[in-house]
């Protein structure tokens, strides 16, 4: 564990010195902006995306598509706020954005930016599922948490595209989850995430998702909210493997299920939930990335 320490250490140092680091873009930036205002309104979003052309037509294509099951054409993005709402565009605009700034050409090669979203997308689901209930939580924040909890992966894969690979293809080659190899291998997502955090003036609240999503318990301030996006990604890869065939994910720890407030047996529940919604997702993915 000492050692382990020792390496993650020289790792911040590493990744704060390098001389490149993504940058978010100009409208990514201010979406991430009005999270920090008590209410977002129509106005904010309208304002920032609206001069984007492309992107409003992206995103439109995202409000039509099957995952919301919108019973009328949208055609405007006033349309898209009024049935879908604004937390939601903003939130959808922000992956679209991000999707469109970390480009496949840019990224290592091991990296699926379609799975990607697609885990993202069934982690976020799953967080308002599990946080819908509960005082703690606000569904609203634990979907945004869900979107973007693994935004250390993407950063990742664009700053260590070797190492990225390489731990890619010893989590397929041992049948593991990549979270243990990267630990082992001394470069966390986690780690990255937490520095993209810093780098891009993310709340403190986000900053700790990106941080300590595989382990909530280090926490010291949102340990539950982690908690939730922790059980909700174990439901999201549940459904990934039983789809792809690949092992399954290691099962929350019970302190994590206890501060996410939920237990063993509604797991299930959960699961079945998100297994419905695959075939939404996906073409909800193909939308943001691009390739519809």
């Amino acid at each position: 564990m000492e050692n382990q320490c020792h390496v993650n250490d020289d790792l911040a140092r590493k990744v704060h010195e390098l001389k490149y680091f993504p940058v978010p873009n100009r409208i990514v930036l201010s979406l991430f902006r009005t999270i920090t205002k008590k209410k977002c309104t129509f106005e904010d979003i309208s304002s920032i995306v609206e001069p984007d052309a492309s992107l409003c037509a992206q995103l439109l294509r995202v409000a039509n598509s099957a995952y919301f099951g919108l019973r009328r054409k949208v055609n405007s993005i006033e349309k898209a706020v009024m049935l879908i709402g604004v937390n939601e565009v903003r939130n959808l605009s922000l992956a679209i954005c991000l999707a469109n700034q970390f480009k496949v050409g840019s990224l290592a090669k091991g990296f699926d930016l379609r799975r990607f979203w697609i885990h993202n997308l069934l982690t976020s689901f799953c967080a308002k599922e599990i946080g819908k209930d509960k005082s703690f939580v606000d569904v609203d924040e634990v979907y945004l948490m869900g979107l973007l909890h693994d935004l250390g992966r993407m950063a990742m894969a664009e700053i260590f595209p070797e190492d990225f690979n390489l731990i890619e293809v010893k989590a397929r080659k041992l049948g593991v989850g990549v979270w243990e190899i990267e630990r082992t291998h001394g470069i966390t997502h986690t780690i990255i995430g937490r520095i993209l955090a810093e780098r891009w003036a993310l709340t403190p609240q986000l900053s700790d998702i990106l941080a300590f999503h595989h382990e909530p318990i280090k926490s010291k301030k949102y340990s539950r909210e982690c908690a939730v996006i922790n059980v909700a990604a174990y439901i999201a890869k549940m459904v990934e493997s039983n789809a792809q065939g690949s092992p399954e994910p290691l099962l929350p720890d019970t302190k994590v299920l206890l501060l996410a407030g939920t237990e063993l047996e509604m797991l299930d529940s959960y699961y079945e939930h998100a297994n419905k919604l695959l075939d939404e997702v996906e073409v909800l993915a193909d939308v943001i990335v691009g390739q519809t």
